[in-house]
């Protein structure tokens, strides 16, 4: 049953995750590789704080939150002046400098890589709880970006994706919604990344490298680009594909590369069929 709740919690992580980038590539049509960078950041913030300074749990997934969203939006503010292929490769170029920074400035425990010894209260402490609390935070961000995207701000993000000259035309700068929806799904991210910590029980760089990110794009590619419902159902379809592989007498060193392999041919058969994915609502040959 731990197990079970453990698969649980970490379906609910990635789907805030999911959400987030989600909201930036699929609503507003920036094409984000390195949202893994915001994870880790999230995930050292909470853990740094709670583990080296005291800082209650909960205080310090607020800060991961925040810090996070903040420093999403320092990082966009330099990117917004290019886009399209450009844009993709500076926030890749953006993970490997996060990355970096995790390997070499993050802070460690002693004789390790990274950070252990986190101290739950008691609404993370057993993996049940864990996993109720998680889920309980999952559901309220999928809805607050279902109430931001059926809202004007959601109208104004779709107008920034599709057809930023006629927003501009209306004397809405379409930067500023970029800057927005960017920030806020940094923040979400950052949210993701203490619970993420909280998971795991141990971080260290390599949680956070561009497979990371790449798995990211996966999941929302799969579920659907502007679905919210598409962001929930990559993460549950591709969790649940990765544990049954777990499943089929395989041995261990075959399972990584099969599951690489697969979740490759899965991207070109969606390339090829069905750009929007599963249950996507936005096409970007359109």
């Amino acid at each position: 049953m731990d197990h079970l709740f453990y698969l649980g919690t970490l379906v609910s992580v990635w789907i805030i995750v999911a959400l987030a980038a989600n909201m930036v590539i699929g609503y507003t049509g920036m094409m984000a590789m390195g949202q893994a960078a915001y994870l880790g950041f999230g995930a050292y913030t909470a853990a740094g704080l709670n583990i080296l300074l005291g800082v209650n749990f909960y205080l310090s997934l607020v800060a991961a939150l925040l810090l996070s969203g903040f420093v999403a939006a320092l990082t966009l503010a330099p990117l917004l002046r290019i886009g399209g292929f450009y844009f993709a490769l500076a926030t890749l170029g953006m993970n490997f400098v996060f990355f970096d920074l995790f390997h070499n400035l993050a802070p460690r425990a002693d004789g390790s890589e990274g950070l252990h010894g986190l101290k739950l209260p008691v609404l993370f402490a057993s993996s049940g709880a864990r996993f109720a609390s998680t889920l309980a935070l999952a559901i309220l961000c999928f809805w607050l970006c279902r109430t931001i995207v059926a809202a004007p701000l959601g109208r104004a993000l779709r107008a920034t994706r599709d057809r930023p000259d006629a927003l501009a035309a209306l004397g809405k700068d379409p930067r500023r919604f970029q800057m927005i929806v960017w920030s806020f799904a940094g923040a979400l991210t950052g949210l993701a990344g203490g619970l993420y910590a909280a998971t795991l029980f141990y971080i260290d760089p390599t949680l956070f490298t561009l497979d990371a990110s790449i798995l990211i794009l996966v999941y929302i590619g799969v579920g659907g680009l502007a679905s919210t419902w598409g962001s929930v159902l990559g993460v549950v379809l591709l969790i649940a594909f990765n544990e049954s592989l777990r499943y089929i007498g395989l041995p261990s060193q075959y399972v990584g590369p099969i599951q690489q392999a697969m979740y490759g041919l899965l991207l070109i058969l969606l390339m090829i069929f069905r750009r929007r994915g599963l249950v996507g609502e936005h096409d970007f040959r359109e």
